[in-house]
């Protein structure tokens, strides 16, 4: 009996200004894919930055490539600074993948932790959030702030009907490529609330979604603004339920 082949991935990276950890974070990425048994490639989108974060990409992936044989990677820059929403749907319209996964560039969630989202796709889901919130989730250097803030958005956004999990903003999920490229056509929010829209799009479209427990650990450097970044996402949590009411 012929072994079916398993379904390939493509990692989408969303990066601004991250010339300083990028190439840990991708060395570390493309080793663990270098060692599956599908076929996977990255693909960095570059929000319009203005440090050495591309040419960072680019050294990576010239020494994967003729030092350990890894396939190259892609990486798409935008004109300007449009927002981390915008970058990851322009990833996943052209991903390539038959899953797609976006993971963000500090790998606050090791890349090694995609096995277990992979696995859902096997019980029939569509979409696949990793989830910092569950109980047998592990997280380490998560600020009392940044707690507080998660859990009141979170809930918001349960009180408005756009969510039916517990961490929207864990910045690993995983899509299937069709589902992905649905949600991204549809999406309309740029900015850090694109996560809660993705999966009330998803939800309305009645897409099954899986909220699996997953490694997370702090990292400096974070470009969101507790102040003024999370004010607009409360905001923004307004506008999408405006937006899709009859999708």
């Amino acid at each position: 009996m012929q072994k079916m082949k398993k379904p390939s991935v493509t990692v989408v990276i969303p990066v601004f200004n991250e010339q300083e950890r990028i190439a840990s974070s991708l060395y570390e990425i493309k080793d663990f894919l270098s060692s599956q048994d599908f076929e996977a490639d990255v693909l960095v989108i570059d929000d319009g930055s203005d440090d050495l974060t591309t040419e960072v990409v680019r050294v990576v992936d010239i020494y994967g490539a003729e030092c350990k044989s890894q396939s190259t990677g892609g990486i798409e820059e935008n004109v300007k600074n449009v927002g981390k929403g915008y970058s990851i749907a322009k990833g996943l319209l052209m991903a390539k993948g038959d899953i797609i996964v976006f993971s963000d560039a500090d790998n606050a969630t090791p890349i090694s932790e995609l096995t277990k989202l992979l696995e859902k796709f096997d019980d029939g889901y569509d979409m696949v959030i990793g989830s910092r919130n569950l109980e047998n989730s592990s997280v380490q250097g998560r600020t009392a702030i940044r707690i507080l803030l998660s859990r009141g958005f979170n809930f918001f956004a349960r009180s408005l009907r756009l969510l039916n999990v517990k961490d929207s903003q864990c910045g690993f999920k995983a899509y299937r490529r069709e589902v992905a490229r649905e949600i991204a056509l549809k999406q309309k929010t740029f900015g850090f609330c694109f996560d809660v829209e993705h999966l009330h799009i998803a939800n309305k479209l009645g897409y099954k979604i899986a909220e699996v427990p997953v490694k997370w650990h702090h990292e400096e450097g974070s470009t969101l603004s507790l102040i003024n970044d999370s004010f607009t996402m409360f905001l923004d949590l307004f506008r999408i339920r405006y937006i899709h009411r009859k999708l």
